[in-house]
């Protein structure tokens, strides 16, 4: 059984991608995560430790990712994690905390996004993009931060 798990976090180092000789697309980034706490006896925030991950995204999902991500973003990372041991040169054990990378994108909490749909389904590799509703032509006088649900809010007062 995967252990899966989500975390928010800020890509703590700038995206790699690289080509196995097979033609996989691999991406390996890190992601530093904390928890931000209101001190009881100061009211002040305080950051508390930081956890890394290392974080590595295959095929699309690697292409897309390095098209998409940069250092200092924040990202929501869903993946398979794995917890390693290694060696380190001085003799001393080490562990890291791996996130194979299912699903990833930016945190909306932090800015806006803006989604274009790829696909690769044209017979020679080639990508095509399709943008999102908010690229889609306006009528006249709209900005398109029109609040949808308008008339419902209007309705319910």
């Amino acid at each position: 059984m995967a252990d899966l798990m989500t975390i928010r976090g800020i890509v703590g180092t700038e995206p790699q991608l690289s080509i196995t000789p097979k033609g996989l697309a691999v991406l390996k980034f890190r992601v530093a995560t904390h928890e931000r706490k209101r001190d009881g006896e100061t009211g002040q925030w305080v950051d508390g430790a930081t956890s890394w991950f290392s974080v590595s995204a295959f095929r699309a999902l690697a292409e897309n990712a390095m098209e998409s991500i940069a250092q200092g973003d924040h990202l929501v990372i869903f993946g398979k994690l794995q917890i390693r041991q290694f060696d380190r040169p001085d003799g001393t054990r080490g562990m890291s905390a791996d996130l194979e990378a299912y699903s990833l994108g930016h945190d909306l909490r932090y800015g806006i996004s803006q989604f274009t749909k790829v696909r690769s389904d044209n017979g020679d590799g080639d990508r095509i993009t399709h943008s999102s509703a908010v690229d889609a032509p306006r009528a006249p006088g709209e900005t398109g931060s029109e609040n949808m649900w308008a008339s419902e809010e209007t309705d319910a007062a």
